[in-house]
């Protein structure tokens, strides 16, 4: 299975907006947030982040919300310090397509349902 091309695009499309800076030198952004991009209602949705939040219990994270350029989609999220590998599986176990991973400001797209990584350049560039 791969990711549709149109959806592959409106996730390279984004912004960040961060509660707190993680000062880590490598991170995943990982979601609960409509599984398979399949939209849940809100309550559906933080009962999910909640139950990734619990998962992440051993981690070093801080909450961010992720959106498109205007955040008229958004989708709450975490930064978390994990190695890419776990937070891939991860993100599998909570049914996601994908996630983002920065090494040294380098923010990289990664597909969960197969082996595509797209380069998004510097994540500074992305904040709001």
């Amino acid at each position: 299975m791969t990711i549709d091309a149109k959806l592959w695009q409106a996730y390279a499309n984004v912004r960040f907006a961060f509660e707190s800076p993680l000062r880590k030198r490598s991170f995943a952004i990982i979601t609960a947030w409509n599984p398979k991009s399949q939209r849940l209602s809100n309550n559906e949705n933080c009962v999910n982040n909640q139950r990734l939040q619990q998962a992440l219990i051993n981690y070093d994270w801080s909450k961010v919300v992720v959106g498109d350029y205007n955040f008229d989609w958004y989708e709450e999220s975490f930064a978390v310090s994990i190695p890419l590998d776990t937070a891939l599986q991860m993100a599998r176990d909570f049914g996601q397509n994908a996630i983002y991973y920065v090494i040294d400001d380098e923010l990289m797209l990664h597909s969960c349902v197969d082996d595509e990584v797209t380069s998004l350049g510097s994540l500074q560039e992305k904040l709001t």
